[in-house]
């Protein structure tokens, strides 16, 4: 049993880092947190992020997941609340102003990280793949399934303090109001860019 499972190791950990690599609407999120709040202040948000992607890997593996091949409409409407969401989040990171000590603004909180990846589609498909291609079957289906899920859990964290990593690495220049509006357009547009992905 453990040399299946190892066996399926090193093709389930590249096409995680693969998946946290590329842009998305989570690494995208995260690398403006880091940039305006810090490393620190994000940490919630990634820990959200985990939660919430693992708790919908159970629900998938609990075969929930089937849900949208019965009634595609379901993905219709969770795919619309999605590009709704992220355009609107795109134009509130657009048309943010400079941050200063006294702004009340907050980063994304736990819950709200966590809620996020039920629309999230990229989530969706990243882990309807790992519940599919990298299990096993029959008597080691559920190890392979908690293997993909401790295994998704580690092989992520890489691209996660990479994309918070770049955002952290340009938070002092973000003080000069150019700076800020060219950054924020840039993320808000980068963020938009995943749109097509969602619809298509």
């Amino acid at each position: 049993m453990y040399t299946a499972l190892l066996e399926l190791a090193p093709a389930l950990m590249l096409f995680c880092l693969i998946s946290t690599l590329t842009p998305g609407p989570n690494n995208i999120l995260l690398t403006h947190s880091a940039a305006n709040f810090g490393i620190r202040k994000t940490l919630p948000h990634v820990l959200g992020i985990r939660i919430g992607m693992t708790l919908l890997h159970i629900t998938i593996l609990l075969g929930l997941g089937e849900l949208f091949k019965h009634w595609p409409y379901l993905h219709q409407v969770f795919t619309f609340i999605a590009a709704g969401y992220i355009v609107y989040m795109s134009v509130k990171i657009i048309f943010a102003k400079v941050r200063n000590m006294n702004s009340k603004l907050q980063p994304m909180g736990v819950f709200q990280a966590a809620s996020f990846q039920v629309i999230n589609p990229k989530s969706w498909a990243s882990l309807i793949t790992v519940s599919s291609a990298f299990t096993l079957a029959n008597d080691l289906f559920w190890p392979s399934a908690l293997f993909g899920i401790l295994m998704l859990n580690l092989a992520t964290l890489p691209g996660t303090f990479m994309w918070m990593t770049i955002g952290k690495l340009i938070s002092a220049k973000l003080q000069d109001p150019k700076f800020n509006q060219m950054f924020n357009a840039i993320m808000g547009i980068l963020l938009l860019t995943t749109l097509p992905m969602i619809l298509i």
